[in-house]
């Protein structure tokens, strides 16, 4: 099927006229742990110049059914319809230069046609670089610097060498086949993945979104504003630690995930170091268990975190066992 048909440019928008060195993409997957992808675009489109220039057919890509929009019912008729959209924002930094942000949920269907569409979007606005913004649930403590991992389509293309330990198989996401994709067509594509605690991935955590934020500086991104993300995260950070504080269970869990992650970035005195083969086994039975949820919950479907709506605030209790139903 032809993927020129599937993306079009805002009428008012002379594509001729667009340039930016770089694309964003904030497209949803598994999850948005931490509603890190959420937090950026609402701090990027709220405190930057911007506007919408393209968006995809969600008509074409999206499945209704398998993930409803939500609607209000107000008495006797409906608003506030949330119509899923995937649209492309041109977008000014801090130092006035343009990027682009791609905004939107997973696509659903054609993935191949889709990619075939993004590609021929990023060759038209002569984008140099795309940068693939996500993030994982995984089992790392909030009292650390949250990891950023890298893929790309050529490593060699990475600013800051952060891999995972090892080789992993899993469901894949449609931006591991947009990087490909691109790859393929010989452009540079970096994904960066920020590690979000498991036992917060479910709230708002603006640490997640200033981790990614501060990677995006790291590859030679745009320049991009923290202080709201800083100011949010100062005070989350302070609500969450003051309930982990009163609760003694969490406390231990905490001091064990801090002492697994001080053993896998440093030697310590007199510790035992796990092999590369430990930790890739370590992250794979963490990979495994979102397979054994699906099998268990069949009809959990594949919402994402965004879709099914986070906790209000951290002060809801924080379970150890929290973790999310789809996979990661």
């Amino acid at each position: 099927m032809d993927p020129t048909t599937l993306f079009s440019y805002e009428r008012h928008v002379d594509s001729r006229s667009l340039n930016g060195r770089t694309l964003l993409v904030t497209l949803g997957a598994y999850s948005d742990a931490g509603e890190a992808q959420r937090l950026i675009d609402d701090e990027l489109l709220n405190s930057l110049s911007s506007r919408v220039v393209g968006r995809l057919d969600m008509d074409q890509v999206y499945d209704y059914a398998g993930r409803r929009p939500e609607v209000t019912l107000e008495l006797d008729h409906f608003v506030d319809y949330e119509k899923p959209e995937i649209l492309l924002h041109e977008v000014t930094d801090l130092a006035g230069e343009t990027f682009f942000l791609l905004t939107g949920p997973e696509p659903s269907f054609q993935w191949e046609r889709v990619a075939g569409a993004l590609q021929i979007v990023v060759e038209q606005l002569g984008i140099e670089k795309v940068l693939l913004l996500q993030g994982f649930p995984a089992p790392v403590p909030h009292t650390r610097e949250l990891p950023v991992t890298r893929y790309a389509g050529d490593p060699d293309s990475i600013q800051v060498r952060r891999p995972m330990p090892g080789m992993f198989r899993l469901r894949a996401p449609f931006t591991a086949l947009l990087t490909m994709r691109l790859a393929e067509g010989g452009h540079d594509v970096v994904g960066l993945t920020v590690h979000v605690p498991q036992y917060l991935h479910e709230m708002a955590y603006p640490d997640a979104a200033l981790a990614l934020l501060s990677a995006v500086a790291e590859e030679h991104g745009p320049q991009l504003p923290l202080r709201e993300l800083e100011s949010q995260a100062t005070t989350v950070r302070e609500a969450v630690q003051a309930q982990i504080d009163a609760q003694p269970p969490l406390q231990e869990m905490v001091a064990g995930l801090e002492q697994r992650f001080d053993r896998m970035i440093t030697s310590g005195a007199g510790a035992e170091v796990p092999t590369a083969e430990d930790i890739a086994a370590e992250v794979q039975e963490y990979l495994a268990s979102f397979e054994h949820d699906d099998l268990e919950h069949p009809d959990a479907g594949e919402n994402t975190s965004r879709e099914q709506g986070p906790p209000d605030s951290p002060d809801e209790d924080l379970g150890p066992t929290d973790r999310p139903a789809d996979d990661a």
